[in-house]
Protein backbone atom coordinates (compact mmCIF):
# COMPACT_ATOMS: atom_id res chain seq x y z
CA UNK A 1 0.00 0.00 0.00
CA UNK A 2 2.81 2.41 0.75
CA UNK A 3 4.11 1.78 -3.03
CA UNK A 4 0.47 2.68 -4.37
CA UNK A 5 0.02 5.55 -2.23
CA UNK A 6 3.20 7.29 -3.37
CA UNK A 7 2.43 6.31 -6.73
CA UNK A 8 -0.93 8.17 -6.60
CA UNK A 9 0.71 11.31 -4.86
CA UNK A 10 3.35 11.66 -7.54
CA UNK A 11 0.91 11.30 -10.29
CA UNK A 12 -0.98 13.83 -8.54
CA UNK A 13 1.96 16.14 -8.28
CA UNK A 14 2.29 15.90 -12.05
CA UNK A 15 -1.38 16.75 -12.65
CA UNK A 16 -1.03 19.82 -10.37
CA UNK A 17 2.03 21.03 -11.60
CA UNK A 18 0.41 20.91 -15.43
CA UNK A 19 -2.45 23.10 -13.66
CA UNK A 20 0.14 25.18 -12.32
CA UNK A 21 1.83 25.57 -16.13
CA UNK A 22 -1.16 27.29 -17.32
CA UNK A 23 -1.27 30.34 -15.86
CA UNK A 24 0.34 33.14 -16.94
CA UNK A 25 -0.37 35.79 -15.21
CA UNK A 26 1.90 38.92 -16.07
CA UNK A 27 3.26 41.27 -13.17
CA UNK A 28 1.30 44.89 -13.84
CA UNK A 29 3.54 47.78 -13.21
CA UNK A 30 1.09 51.12 -12.32
CA UNK A 31 2.44 54.58 -11.19
CA UNK A 32 5.92 56.48 -11.14
CA UNK A 33 7.76 55.34 -14.22
CA UNK A 34 11.23 55.54 -12.75
CA UNK A 35 11.21 53.22 -10.05
CA UNK A 36 8.81 50.61 -12.43
CA UNK A 37 11.79 51.08 -15.04
CA UNK A 38 13.90 49.84 -12.48
CA UNK A 39 11.95 46.82 -12.03
CA UNK A 40 11.77 45.92 -15.64
CA UNK A 41 15.57 46.22 -15.73
CA UNK A 42 16.41 44.11 -12.77
CA UNK A 43 13.76 41.34 -14.18
CA UNK A 44 15.48 41.52 -17.55
CA UNK A 45 12.34 41.99 -19.23
CA UNK A 46 14.14 41.55 -22.35
CA UNK A 47 11.98 40.71 -25.84
CA UNK A 48 8.38 40.16 -26.84
CA UNK A 49 8.94 37.22 -23.83
CA UNK A 50 9.94 39.68 -21.25
CA UNK A 51 7.02 42.49 -22.39
CA UNK A 52 4.52 40.26 -22.18
CA UNK A 53 5.50 38.90 -18.79
CA UNK A 54 6.18 42.60 -17.38
CA UNK A 55 3.46 45.01 -18.07
CA UNK A 56 3.43 49.03 -17.73
CA UNK A 57 -0.33 48.71 -17.01
CA UNK A 58 -0.92 52.56 -16.08
CA UNK A 59 1.56 54.77 -15.97
CA UNK A 60 -0.41 57.45 -14.91
CA UNK A 61 -2.68 57.93 -11.59
CA UNK A 62 -5.11 55.65 -11.06
CA UNK A 63 -8.64 55.79 -11.10
CA UNK A 64 -11.72 53.46 -10.04
CA UNK A 65 -11.68 51.71 -13.21
CA UNK A 66 -8.38 49.89 -13.13
CA UNK A 67 -9.57 48.07 -10.10
CA UNK A 68 -10.67 45.22 -11.91
CA UNK A 69 -8.15 44.88 -14.30
CA UNK A 70 -5.25 44.74 -12.15
CA UNK A 71 -6.80 41.42 -11.21
CA UNK A 72 -5.57 40.08 -14.21
CA UNK A 73 -2.05 40.13 -12.96
CA UNK A 74 -0.41 38.35 -10.89
CA UNK A 75 0.98 41.18 -8.74
CA UNK A 76 0.37 44.72 -8.94
CA UNK A 77 3.43 46.47 -8.25
CA UNK A 78 2.76 50.35 -7.53
CA UNK A 79 6.11 53.09 -7.73
CA UNK A 80 5.70 56.10 -5.54
CA UNK A 81 7.35 59.12 -4.13
CA UNK A 82 6.21 60.53 -0.95
CA UNK A 83 7.90 63.06 1.06
CA UNK A 84 6.63 64.44 4.68
CA UNK A 85 3.13 63.27 4.57
CA UNK A 86 1.16 61.02 1.87
CA UNK A 87 -0.11 63.14 -0.29
CA UNK A 88 -3.54 63.00 -1.78
CA UNK A 89 -2.45 61.25 -5.25
CA UNK A 90 -0.58 59.08 -4.02
CA UNK A 91 -2.95 58.26 -1.31
CA UNK A 92 -5.73 58.22 -3.74
CA UNK A 93 -3.50 55.92 -6.13
CA UNK A 94 -2.88 53.43 -3.38
CA UNK A 95 -6.95 53.41 -2.53
CA UNK A 96 -7.10 51.98 -5.68
CA UNK A 97 -4.39 49.46 -5.34
CA UNK A 98 -6.03 48.68 -1.59
CA UNK A 99 -9.46 47.87 -3.25
CA UNK A 100 -8.06 45.18 -6.29
CA UNK A 101 -7.86 41.63 -4.80
CA UNK A 102 -4.40 40.71 -5.94
CA UNK A 103 -0.67 40.56 -4.43
CA UNK A 104 1.18 43.84 -4.63
CA UNK A 105 3.91 45.37 -4.00
CA UNK A 106 3.70 48.95 -3.36
CA UNK A 107 7.17 50.89 -3.78
CA UNK A 108 7.40 54.18 -2.34
CA UNK A 109 10.91 56.52 -2.31
CA UNK A 110 10.95 58.97 0.64
CA UNK A 111 13.26 61.63 1.39
CA UNK A 112 14.16 59.79 4.85
CA UNK A 113 13.54 56.77 6.79
CA UNK A 114 11.69 56.28 8.99
CA UNK A 115 8.75 58.30 7.50
CA UNK A 116 4.97 59.32 8.59
CA UNK A 117 4.13 59.00 5.09
CA UNK A 118 4.95 55.42 4.72
CA UNK A 119 3.09 54.07 8.10
CA UNK A 120 -0.03 56.53 6.22
CA UNK A 121 0.29 54.19 3.24
CA UNK A 122 0.17 50.97 5.59
CA UNK A 123 -3.29 52.23 7.49
CA UNK A 124 -5.18 52.28 3.56
CA UNK A 125 -7.89 49.90 3.43
CA UNK A 126 -6.68 46.55 1.51
CA UNK A 127 -2.87 47.82 1.89
CA UNK A 128 -0.95 45.88 4.20
CA UNK A 129 2.81 46.97 6.04
CA UNK A 130 3.91 44.14 5.00
CA UNK A 131 2.88 45.21 0.95
CA UNK A 132 4.99 48.05 1.41
CA UNK A 133 8.89 48.21 0.48
CA UNK A 134 10.56 51.77 1.18
CA UNK A 135 13.57 52.92 0.22
CA UNK A 136 15.73 56.47 0.77
CA UNK A 137 15.82 58.08 -2.62
CA UNK A 138 18.86 57.18 -4.53
CA UNK A 139 19.04 53.74 -3.14
CA UNK A 140 16.65 51.20 -5.16
CA UNK A 141 16.38 48.11 -2.92
CA UNK A 142 16.85 45.26 -6.18
CA UNK A 143 17.54 42.41 -4.47
CA UNK A 144 14.65 42.74 -2.22
CA UNK A 145 12.45 44.11 -4.83
CA UNK A 146 12.72 41.03 -6.81
CA UNK A 147 12.83 38.56 -3.42
CA UNK A 148 9.22 40.52 -2.98
CA UNK A 149 7.92 39.99 -6.28
CA UNK A 150 9.24 35.79 -6.01
CA UNK A 151 6.84 35.43 -2.80
CA UNK A 152 4.02 37.05 -4.65
CA UNK A 153 3.78 35.50 -7.92
CA UNK A 154 2.00 32.52 -6.69
CA UNK A 155 0.91 29.64 -9.80
CA UNK A 156 2.16 32.34 -12.40
CA UNK A 157 5.92 32.24 -11.02
CA UNK A 158 6.97 29.26 -13.09
CA UNK A 159 6.24 30.64 -15.98
CA UNK A 160 7.05 34.02 -14.85
CA UNK A 161 10.65 32.58 -14.49
CA UNK A 162 10.35 30.83 -17.24
CA UNK A 163 10.32 33.86 -19.42
CA UNK A 164 12.46 36.65 -17.34
CA UNK A 165 15.80 34.78 -16.82
CA UNK A 166 17.14 37.36 -14.57
CA UNK A 167 14.33 36.75 -11.87
CA UNK A 168 14.80 32.84 -12.45
CA UNK A 169 16.95 32.62 -9.58
CA UNK A 170 14.46 34.18 -6.74
CA UNK A 171 11.68 32.26 -8.02
CA UNK A 172 13.68 28.91 -7.43
CA UNK A 173 14.46 30.25 -4.16
CA UNK A 174 11.40 31.10 -2.94
CA UNK A 175 9.73 27.53 -4.60
CA UNK A 176 12.72 25.56 -2.77
CA UNK A 177 12.18 27.70 0.47
CA UNK A 178 8.60 27.03 0.24
CA UNK A 179 8.63 22.91 -0.24
CA UNK A 180 11.47 22.75 2.74
CA UNK A 181 9.25 24.55 5.14
CA UNK A 182 6.07 22.45 3.75
CA UNK A 183 7.83 19.05 4.25
CA UNK A 184 9.24 20.43 7.70
CA UNK A 185 5.99 21.04 9.05
CA UNK A 186 4.46 17.67 7.47
CA UNK A 187 7.14 15.83 9.21
CA UNK A 188 6.05 17.40 12.60
CA UNK A 189 2.73 16.31 12.05
CA UNK A 190 3.40 12.74 11.03
CA UNK A 191 4.00 10.83 13.60
CA UNK A 192 3.72 7.05 12.39
CA UNK A 193 7.49 5.99 10.93
CA UNK A 194 7.84 5.86 7.03
CA UNK A 195 4.11 7.15 6.77
CA UNK A 196 5.56 10.28 6.18
CA UNK A 197 7.02 9.51 2.98
CA UNK A 198 4.17 9.39 0.49
CA UNK A 199 3.30 13.06 1.50
CA UNK A 200 7.19 14.36 1.89
CA UNK A 201 8.07 12.65 -1.98
CA UNK A 202 5.02 14.14 -3.33
CA UNK A 203 6.33 18.02 -2.71
CA UNK A 204 9.58 17.14 -3.63
CA UNK A 205 8.20 16.00 -6.87
CA UNK A 206 5.78 19.03 -7.20
CA UNK A 207 9.20 20.74 -6.52
CA UNK A 208 11.30 19.43 -9.16
CA UNK A 209 8.27 19.94 -11.47
CA UNK A 210 7.84 23.36 -10.88
CA UNK A 211 11.73 24.01 -11.17
CA UNK A 212 11.45 22.37 -14.90
CA UNK A 213 8.79 25.01 -15.36
CA UNK A 214 10.94 27.87 -14.55
CA UNK A 215 13.24 27.10 -17.17
CA UNK A 216 10.60 26.30 -19.50
CA UNK A 217 10.75 22.85 -19.99
CA UNK A 218 7.83 20.76 -21.12
CA UNK A 219 5.74 18.89 -18.74
CA UNK A 220 4.76 14.98 -20.00
CA UNK A 221 4.66 11.64 -18.31
CA UNK A 222 7.97 10.36 -19.78
CA UNK A 223 9.42 13.78 -18.87
CA UNK A 224 8.42 13.41 -15.47
CA UNK A 225 9.96 10.02 -15.38
CA UNK A 226 13.26 11.44 -16.24
CA UNK A 227 13.06 14.01 -13.52
CA UNK A 228 12.24 11.22 -10.74
CA UNK A 229 16.12 9.96 -11.35
CA UNK A 230 16.87 13.11 -10.11
CA UNK A 231 14.39 13.17 -7.40
CA UNK A 232 15.76 9.85 -6.37
CA UNK A 233 19.13 11.73 -5.76
CA UNK A 234 17.51 13.42 -2.89
CA UNK A 235 17.11 10.50 -0.77
CA UNK A 236 20.85 10.23 -0.18
CA UNK A 237 20.62 13.39 1.59
CA UNK A 238 18.10 11.97 3.89
CA UNK A 239 20.54 9.66 4.71
CA UNK A 240 23.10 12.13 5.06
CA UNK A 241 21.26 14.18 7.54
CA UNK A 242 20.12 10.92 9.78
CA UNK A 243 23.81 11.10 10.74
CA UNK A 244 22.54 14.07 12.96
CA UNK A 245 21.13 11.23 14.91
CA UNK A 246 24.32 10.60 16.08
CA UNK A 247 25.30 14.24 16.23
CA UNK A 248 22.85 16.32 17.90
CA UNK A 249 21.39 14.12 21.03
CA UNK A 250 17.66 15.97 20.84
CA UNK A 251 13.98 14.39 20.33
CA UNK A 252 13.43 12.38 17.59
CA UNK A 253 10.73 14.75 15.86
CA UNK A 254 13.14 17.79 16.09
CA UNK A 255 15.22 15.67 13.98
CA UNK A 256 12.70 14.46 11.69
CA UNK A 257 11.42 17.69 10.97
CA UNK A 258 15.20 18.69 10.12
CA UNK A 259 15.83 16.05 7.65
CA UNK A 260 12.64 16.33 5.93
CA UNK A 261 13.87 19.89 5.39
CA UNK A 262 17.55 19.78 4.27
CA UNK A 263 16.58 16.96 2.07
CA UNK A 264 13.80 18.73 0.22
CA UNK A 265 16.13 21.81 0.30
CA UNK A 266 19.35 19.79 -1.11
CA UNK A 267 17.20 18.59 -3.89
CA UNK A 268 16.30 21.62 -5.25
CA UNK A 269 19.73 22.95 -5.67
CA UNK A 270 20.39 19.22 -7.16
CA UNK A 271 17.20 19.88 -9.63
CA UNK A 272 18.81 23.40 -10.35
CA UNK A 273 22.02 21.88 -11.32
CA UNK A 274 20.14 19.02 -13.66
CA UNK A 275 18.20 22.10 -15.21
CA UNK A 276 21.29 24.62 -15.22
CA UNK A 277 23.96 21.67 -16.95
CA UNK A 278 21.71 19.12 -18.72
CA UNK A 279 22.78 16.55 -16.35
CA UNK A 280 22.47 15.17 -12.88
CA UNK A 281 25.09 16.36 -10.91
CA UNK A 282 28.10 13.24 -9.68
CA UNK A 283 27.65 12.07 -6.26
CA UNK A 284 30.50 14.26 -5.04
CA UNK A 285 28.70 17.43 -5.82
CA UNK A 286 25.31 16.40 -4.65
CA UNK A 287 27.06 15.20 -1.40
CA UNK A 288 28.28 18.44 -0.86
CA UNK A 289 25.66 20.05 -1.12
CA UNK A 290 24.46 18.43 1.74
CA UNK A 291 27.39 18.74 3.59
CA UNK A 292 27.21 22.54 3.13
CA UNK A 293 23.38 22.17 4.46
CA UNK A 294 24.87 20.52 7.72
CA UNK A 295 25.32 23.35 9.55
CA UNK A 296 21.96 24.74 9.36
CA UNK A 297 20.26 21.41 10.01
CA UNK A 298 21.89 21.18 12.99
CA UNK A 299 21.28 24.96 14.08
CA UNK A 300 17.34 24.31 12.94
CA UNK A 301 17.15 20.56 14.95
CA UNK A 302 18.92 22.90 18.30
CA UNK A 303 16.60 25.66 17.81
CA UNK A 304 13.38 23.33 17.60
CA UNK A 305 14.92 21.06 20.55
CA UNK A 306 15.05 24.07 23.12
Amino acid sequence: MPLLSTAKQLYGAVRDVRGDAVEKKPILLCGRKEPLDRVRDAVGARGPEGEQAVQLFAVRRLTKDDVDRLKRGSVAVYGGEVLNGLDGETRSDLEVMGRAKVPKLILLEALNLPSDAVDQAGQIRGIMPTDILPYRRGHFPVDRALHELAKRAGPSAPWLASQLPDFRPYVIDELIEEAARKNAKYSLMIFVPGADMPVLTAVQMRLVLRIAACYGQEISPSRAVELLSVLGAGFGFRMVARELLDVVPVAGWAVQSAIAYAGTKALGKAAVEYFEHGAVADASRLRAFAEGLRHEVEGLVRRRAS
